[in-house]
């Protein structure tokens, strides 16, 4: 039975010199003059007398969203005035966060997420854009490492609140919440919410548009590395599905013959599978709680992956005699590619990076304005893709913004490549590449050491020319060769292979792609002279903005669990790191 209303009775508590009256028009709390000292009531009274003259308009500012007709509805956020007053007792005039939200106009990511909603006259209205977007702000300018744990600092931080634009005595956003945000704006809105703070670096004077700078860096996903066995044990699931699948059952192929061709495609790449018997491997696929099994929940992960390729497969024909162990060998070998890398994050691989070694996740890359280190474009991709062609990507975005080049690039070892050489010569791009040692053939000098003067002749190591006798081939290479034996030649023994030295006529002989070995000459050319040592000593300065990022933003962790929200992830962190150079430079 329901009770009746009745009339609070008013409630009052005395808290040594304060008093709190609870009644039903609402709370007051009295706070005795007693308890300032002189100096820090003068300047509460002129924080008040400031306040009222402005209209609270800094404390205010955040939780103004501005309701437009017939665009998505937004929750509409009132300060009350317990809330406002300690904002202004507790926020200083020279926060950090007050100066960051003054660096941009936070409306305009609103207007790039309109539309994204679609509740101008049904459902319920949603926070505003901006307020999402500055906690994750808040989430990454503090490196928190993750939204769960930045929410909980939200509850309790003033000055998080305040930039967030949430009274101290309302609710905050939950994590579903923010992974429906991200998930509902997605990879592009976010990219174009970066491309406005970059030109917002440009109106203030922060880009030269003259040197750029660009370099990638490894970024450790939130997953656990698959083990050579445990692929092993999917691989071999994989193929009895297959059978399952193609040919209603495994035939004369039992389950352990099965593993041992999973084992034997996999052991070129994992050699740890050597001392790995079949009958293991059969046993793991039937032990409660192992990858395979915990795979039939993973109904969106790498499972459903090897079952769509599994079901692309074109089925045996009907008059094809019984599967073969060619045949399963073969399907393995197309399987490989599919297997997971990791758990936890499908899309997270494993390569090589010059800084950690071995290292499971993504590649992050950062094209940097070399005036003040504002980054002009993010690109992300898996560990496993080579880091050169990224660069042309990257360059690609800062023409899309600004409609031009940079003039002059510095570039690391890595991007030592001919179709970056081809790609900056095509743009008129200064490019300060540094050369890549390669050595050549069996220990003799490499390619590089020929060199091509002014009239286009190939000059060998010892200043004689070298002749075009074949080519081009079907690779676009041609082969030279020395005009006049090579027995008496000084650098007999650093420039002739083994073979071509025990020849009755020895002389050098090379294959080499005409074009790209003429690119990469004037490449080195470029290196070595004094705008491209210049621009080399530039580039040690802006890898600074990495140390930076990784260190105060978690730039070199990946938060969330697929490759769109990982670049997102990215997005922010360079978005995080420009609207810090905003606020103090523009």
């Amino acid at each position: 039975m329901e009770t009746p209303n009745t009339a609070l009775q008013p409630i009052t508590h005395q808290l040594t010199s304060s008093t709190i009256i609870l009644t039903d028009e609402g709370l007051t709390i009295s706070i005795s003059r007693r308890v300032w000292t002189p100096r820090h009531w003068d300047r509460l009274v002129n924080l008040m007398l400031q306040l009222v003259m402005t209209g609270l308009l800094w404390i205010t500012l955040p939780s103004r969203v501005l309701p437009i007709q017939g665009q998505p509805r937004w929750k509409q956020i009132t300060l009350d005035g317990l809330t406002c007053l300690l904002f202004a007792v507790m926020i200083r005039s020279n926060h950090p966060l007050r100066k960051l939200f003054d660096a941009i106009d936070w409306q305009s990511i609103d207007v790039r997420c309109t539309p994204a909603y679609k509740n101008q006259e049904r459902g319920a209205p949603a926070y505003a854009p901006q307020v999402l977007f500055r906690i994750l702000v808040l989430m990454f300018v503090s490196g928190t490492p993750f939204e769960s744990a930045t929410l909980l600092r939200l509850e309790t931080d003033l000055a998080w609140r305040w930039f967030a634009g949430l009274s101290v005595l309302c609710g905050i956003p939950d994590a579903g919440t923010l992974s429906r945000f991200r998930s509902r704006v997605g990879v592009e809105r976010f990219e174009a919410i970066m491309v406005d703070l970059i030109r917002a670096c440009d109106t203030a004077g922060l880009l030269g548009h003259d040197e750029s700078d660009y370099d990638m860096t490894g970024v450790a996903a939130s997953a656990t590395q698959a083990t050579p066995y445990q692929r092993a044990v999917i691989l071999s699931k994989a193929l009895s599905t297959w059978l399952d699948a193609k040919h209603g059952g495994v035939g004369t192929i039992d389950r352990e013959q099965i593993a041992r061709i999973a084992l034997e495609v996999l052991r070129a790449t994992h050699p740890s599978l050597k001392t790995v018997q079949p009958s293991q491997i059969v046993c793991s696929q039937g032990t409660p709680g192992n990858c395979v099994q915990e795979s039939r929940r993973n109904v969106s992960g790498w499972w459903q992956r090897i079952l769509r390729k599994i079901s692309r497969m074109k089925p045996p024909a009907p008059e094809a005699a019984e599967v073969n162990r060619e045949q399963v060998s073969q399907v393995a070998q197309e399987l490989v590619p599919e297997l997971p890398q990791a758990f936890g994050d499908p899309d997270a691989t494993v390569g090589h990076t010059r800084t950690d070694g071995t290292l499971c996740g993504y590649r992050s890359g950062f094209l940097v304005d070399a005036t003040r280190f504002i980054i002009t474009a993010v690109i992300f991709v898996t560990l496993s893709k080579t880091e050169a062609p990224t660069v042309t990507a990257a360059l690609d975005k800062h023409y899309a913004i600004f409609g031009a080049y940079p003039k002059r690039l510095g570039l690391d070892s890595a991007f030592d490549r001919d179709n970056v050489h081809r790609y900056t010569e095509e743009h008129n791009i200064f490019s300060g590449i540094t050369v890549r040692s390669r050595p050549g053939p069996a220990g003799v000098f490499h390619a590089d050491a020929c060199i091509w003067n002014e009239e286009g002749q190939l000059i060998c190591p010892n200043g004689e020319e070298m002749e075009h006798i074949a080519g081009p081939y079907k690779n676009g290479n041609d082969r030279y060769r020395a005009r006049a034996e090579c027995a008496q030649c000084p650098f007999f023994e650093q420039c002739l292979t083994a073979a071509q030295r025990e020849k009755k006529l020895p002389r050098r002989e090379l294959q080499t792609n005409t074009a790209a070995h003429q690119r990469a000459q004037r490449n080195r050319e470029r290196s070595r002279s004094p705008e491209g040592k210049a621009i080399r000593r530039q580039r040690f300065s802006s890898e600074g903005v990495f140390g930076h990022v990784n260190r105060f933003h978690n730039g070199d962790k990946a938060p969330y669990r697929n490759d769109s929200m990982n670049h997102i992830a990215q997005l922010m962190v360079a978005c995080v790191y420009n609207l810090e150079k905003l606020a103090t430079y523009g």
